[in-house]
């Protein structure tokens, strides 16, 4: 559309590298601006669904995402010895796009970044907005370097603990400790580990993820306190004993675990923005509208969905900006509440289990039904929104 020119994107994370490029790719002169000083991302890594995967497809970049990763297309259940317990193959991608791609969280933002500045975005890092100013037909913005500059269109794509939600929205929405918290660790990838896996435990799941031949992943989540904060000199420790249930190649990990392995600990802290996301000309997306349980492996694909759907809807959308945005927000809104709600109650069940007898009947619930479980989730999100 005409009436859009100029765009501010607000964090330099999958959604807003992604919208960043959506929007220059039209022509559109697009500003982002992201806080860190570098893109040195910290993280592990991401797996990458279909539906993002289509999303990284139509940006031209699925070649090098794949490249780049370990695709597969299955998970299994196991019990803490690794015996199995249910086995999916996933219902999502098609004869172009796997079901699943993972690749290290790093990699992963490096090509979206050389992708957004190929497409003519101008990039600048330790930059934060200090005001914004919605003046009805521009958005005015001071920047923490200084500079005051105006914009067609503000979007947020700026976290967990976004700014441009607080704007929106000041207090009311903000995240909230589950009581749970997500540990996770990479190290060489076991021949036999060539799909997502999760072992469920007694008081806690752990699991892994490959990221490439070489590569991959473990994850534990169980329940922390929600102001736990973890020294790094202790994290190899407190680990190793989160994880003494477990037997086979997790069993190895543990022991492996000492003051270099490269641990990261992050509390898991839900939140669902109602609709709309946006006034005026101020609009939020990926994890400052919406964070989820990691259940499901969506929040990089949700954050780059937001992306792509946020430009299409505002470049090729009928009527006023009021009424693309809305639709936007109403499209992205069934999405995300589907999986915040779907990952949301998955970690509640898993993390329900407190004692061997739970386990057992956990055992045979599984065995009957998460498959066709996960089946339902499969479809809905292997909905094409491109």
């Amino acid at each position: 559309m005409a009436d859009i020119r100029r765009v501010l994107v607000v964090g330099g994370g999958v959604g807003g590298l992604t919208a960043a490029s959506s929007f220059a790719r039209r022509g559109v002169e697009v500003l982002l601006i992201e806080r860190r000083p570098a893109f040195d991302v910290p993280g592990v890594g991401l797996g990458q669904p279909a539906n993002a995967l289509r999303i990284y497809d139509a940006l031209g970049l699925l070649p090098d995402i794949l490249a780049s990763g370990f695709t597969y297309d299955r998970m299994s259940i196991f019990d803490p010895n690794r015996k199995l317990i249910a086995a999916h193959e996933f219902l999502l991608g098609d004869d172009r796009v796997p079901a699943f791609c993972a690749l290290s969280r790093r990699r992963l933002h490096e090509i979206l970044l050389a992708a957004a500045e190929r497409a003519g975005a101008t990039i600048r890092t330790g930059v934060t907005v200090s005001d914004i100013r919605d003046e009805k037909d521009r958005v005015a913005v001071v920047l923490s370097d200084g500079r005051a500059e105006a914009f067609d269109l503000v979007a947020g794509f700026d976290g967990i603990r976004s700014t441009t939600r607080q704007h929106l929205f000041g207090t009311a929405f903000v995240p909230r400790p589950s009581g749970y918290g997500g540990w996770r660790v990479q190290v060489p990838r076991c021949d036999d580990v060539r799909g997502m896996e999760f072992l469920q435990g007694v008081g806690s799941k752990t699991g892994a993820m490959p990221l490439a031949d070489d590569l991959m992943y473990i994850f534990h989540i169980r329940p922390e306190a929600p102001d736990a904060v973890f020294r790094r000199e202790d994290c190899a420790d407190l680990l190793r004993e989160r994880l003494a249930q477990y037997g086979s190649y997790v069993a190895e990990v543990a022991a492996s675990l000492d003051a270099k392995s490269d641990i990261v600990y992050s509390p898991i802290e839900p939140v669902l923005v109602p609709w709309p996301w946006f006034r005026g000309r101020v609009v939020i997306g990926g994890d400052a509208a919406h964070t989820s349980p990691p259940h499901l492996t969506q929040g990089a694909a949700m954050a780059a969905e937001d992306g792509y759907v946020l430009a299409r809807e505002v470049l090729d959308g009928d009527g006023p900006l009021e009424a693309r945005l809305m639709r936007y927000s109403q499209t992205r809104y069934a999405r995300s509440a589907f999986v915040y709600s779907f990952s949301y109650q998955w970690m509640l069940d898993e993390q329900s289990v407190r004692t061997p007898d739970d386990l057992e009947a956990a055992r045979k619930e599984l065995a009957l039904n998460a498959s066709t479980r996960i089946g339902a989730s499969d479809r809905i999100l292997d909905a094409r929104v491109i």
